[in-house]
């Protein structure tokens, strides 16, 4: 029996890790769910709650919900990094709201 989907929305890969391990309390995971979690597990930087913290902080700014989101799971170190997940948007960034939003994040490190 197919299953309906209800909702979609953009996770972070902390948040998915941890909705996984929630799952995986009330039985067994899946062949691609233990793949994803292993991945998620490999690749979050920070917990769950400081994601959805961040996530949240990046939104008041006025970040897109999908560039937070990939903001969050990359965590960038640098002014450059950052720059980079940038340069799919159409308009330009000013260097100082690149160091601002890097304060930020370091903030949640």
């Amino acid at each position: 029996m197919p299953r309906e989907i209800v909702k979609e929305e953009e996770v972070t890969l902390p948040k998915v890790k941890m909705l996984l391990e929630q799952r995986q309390k009330d039985g067994e995971l899946s062949h691609l769910q233990k793949l994803t979690y292993d991945y998620a597990s490999k690749f979050s930087k920070i917990d769950a709650e400081k994601a959805d913290a961040l996530l949240a902080r990046l939104k008041e700014e006025g970040i897109s919900g999908t560039l937070a989101t990939q903001i969050v799971n990359i965590l960038p170190a640098s002014v450059e990094e950052l720059r980079t997940i940038f340069s799919a948007e159409s308009r330009p960034v000013l260097p100082s709201e690149l160091e601002k939003l890097l304060s930020i994040i370091n903030m949640f490190r």
